[in-house]
């Protein structure tokens, strides 16, 4: 079961208090900034070799073999990955999933209204930048909590998980949940600081502890890449903050 909440299917819905007391939530303190975070280089039409463009890179490569999947993009935030494949690929279906609702709000603007937005970042110094947003019938948004998906056995070709497994409260579970709805050969890929928020998840913060978990729930030939550097801006003073990140990446059995 679910409600709506501006269009958007929540499965683990949150009173409107334990939104607005959740800095995660703020608009103005964390969606405009993650929204530069995800889409600034973009805006200013900077080319990186940022973290994103690493995924994509990936995944254009498994989305050539099955151009009519069904992906799963499970801490989808303001849509970043979304944004790309779902327009390159028109004959897939995406769902871009978030337990923040404010996130997914922002990801509705960008890939579903047409939109063109101007976040206004002078909390952190920086000037506003404009965003144009997309109208994609191929996406679908979606609110729920990564250790109960609402999604059925089998039911994914690909999955997606970008900086969430280190934000769960329960890495084993999450894990669990996501190869459940992973049809077999389906592809799975994780990408994570392993910044973990609580002393029991942080017995997986070695990549190989990680990895062995993964391949004992199912996941096999896998690769991956350690120690990618993801940085993000902070202030207009260019203060900064690194993040030595892992890419994983293979298929269910």
């Amino acid at each position: 079961m679910y409600i709506l909440s501006d269009g958007i299917p929540c499965f683990a819905p949150r009173t409107a208090k334990e939104i607005a007391e959740d800095k995660y939530e703020s608009v103005i303190d964390n969606i405009d900034f993650y929204t530069r975070l995800a889409y600034g280089e973009l805006s200013f039409k900077v080319k990186t070799d940022s973290i994103y463009s690493r995924i994509n890179a990936v995944l254009h490569q498994q989305m050539e073999l099955n151009q009519d999947a069904v992906i799963l993009d499970l801490g989808c935030g303001v849509g970043r990955t979304l944004y790309e494949l779902s327009e390159t690929f028109p004959n897939a279906q995406f769902i871009g999933v978030d337990y923040s609702l404010n996130m997914l709000r922002r990801a509705k603007q960008i890939l579903l209204e047409n939109n063109e937005l101007q976040i206004d970042l002078s909390s952190s110094g920086l000037p506003p930048f404009k965003l144009i947003g997309k109208q994609l019938a191929n996406v679908h948004l979606m609110q729920a909590d990564a250790c109960a998906l609402p999604f059925k056995s089998n039911s994914m070709d690909v999955l997606i998980n970008t900086f969430l497994i280190d934000r769960v409260k329960d890495v084993r579970l999450a894990l669990v949940q996501m190869i459940y709805c992973l049809k077999p050969g389906g592809f799975f890929l994780l990408t994570s600081p392993l910044n973990f928020q609580t002393t029991e998840n942080w017995k997986y913060g070695q990549p190989i502890i990680l990895i062995q978990l993964l391949k004992e729930l199912g996941i096999e030939h896998i690769s991956f890449e350690d120690n990618i550097t993801h940085t993000e801006v902070l202030d207009a003073r260019g203060n900064q903050k690194h993040w030595n990140t892992l890419m994983v990446w293979g298929r269910k059995k």
